[in-house]
């Protein structure tokens, strides 16, 4: 069985299960026999990596386009005025960073601060007042245009979560590239399946599974006034230009089949590799292809 904590970890679990129904759909190459291990590293191995573009990657293009979006708006409305008291703050950060590391010094593991540094912080927060005044009549435009861009990201994303090219900058020493290149046909029939997958299927759910055991215990508190609904509601809102959740979420639903595919993972897991060791299968993996297992299972692809 693959080692789970005992909350699941949902990013990992929703991504294993596209990519272990794209690997039922596709088989797995004759020339490597059925070991079971094997197809277990190569979900694990696949996962990390669809996880890192679908998820991880798409979130951090979001935020940089929504705070680009927001600079933008102050820019053009703000005029000289914002671009002023925005260098003003910028300047006024670097001086007290710089500042900070030339002479400050921990003293019993705290950060102790000397005169200069302490003289610097309070001119940035001078600064970072103004720059504020500067943008709080303009904060309502700018979070509606960053919302508009963020809705045509992920509607874009939504269209296609895995694009052509998706798998190119994979090293060519990994497991990956190897599959690739010596079962080319099988390897085009295998990201064919787990395209049409992840067409059907939003990964980003997963966030919420994350944040719902939490939103349930302040729902719990005593003196709250939200009930959970209205709990999930106020976080789908908060996190929805980051995450792609710009619609209503059904949540008992999204969490009900998650569990159902949890399940699905685990016996997958069970049944393939009843003695799972990711190092061990991953070495396997490796050898079965002619290539060098990697020293460490980091996510060496985020280059």
């Amino acid at each position: 069985m693959k080692p789970r904590p005992a909350a699941p970890y949902w990013p990992t679990v929703l991504i294993d299960w596209c990519v272990i129904q794209a690997l039922g759909k596709a088989g797995w190459p004759e020339q490597l026999g059925p070991r079971g291990d094997l197809q277990a590293a190569f979900v694990s191995e696949v996962s990390g990596y669809v996880k890192f573009r679908v998820l991880d990657l798409r979130e951090a293009q979001a935020e940089a386009l929504i705070r680009s979006t927001v600079e933008s708006v102050y820019a053009e409305l703000g005029g000289s005025t914002f671009l002023t008291a925005k260098t003003a703050a910028d300047f006024a950060q670097s001086e007290f960073l710089s500042a900070l590391g030339r002479s400050s010094r921990y003293r019993n593991g705290v950060l102790q601060m000397t005169a200069e540094p302490l003289r610097l912080r309070a001119r940035m927060h001078e600064r970072d007042l103004e720059l504020e005044s500067c943008q709080r009549p303009l904060a309502a435009m700018a979070f509606n245009a960053a919302h508009q861009a963020a809705f045509a990201y992920w509607r874009e994303v939504s269209a296609c979560r895995l694009p052509e090219g998706s798998f190119a900058h994979v090293p060519e020493s990994g497991a990956i590239a190897a599959l690739r290149a010596r079962f080319d046909i099988w390897w085009a029939l295998f990201l064919h399946s787990l395209r049409s997958v992840l067409r059907e299927t939003n990964p980003s759910y997963a966030h919420l599974l994350q944040a719902l055991p939490h939103l349930r215990a302040d729902a719990a508190r005593p003196g709250q006034k939200l009930v959970l609904t209205a709990l999930v509601q106020q976080w789908r809102e908060t996190h929805a230009a980051r995450y792609g959740l710009l619609k209503d979420i059904h949540f008992p639903v999204v969490e009900q089949r998650a569990f159902v595919k949890f399940r699905q993972v685990q016996s997958w897991f069970d049944l393939h590799a009843p003695q799972y060791d990711p190092d061990a299968a991953t070495a396997a993996l490796y050898t079965a292809l002619g290539r060098m297992p990697p020293a460490s299972r980091q996510a060496y692809w985020n280059n």
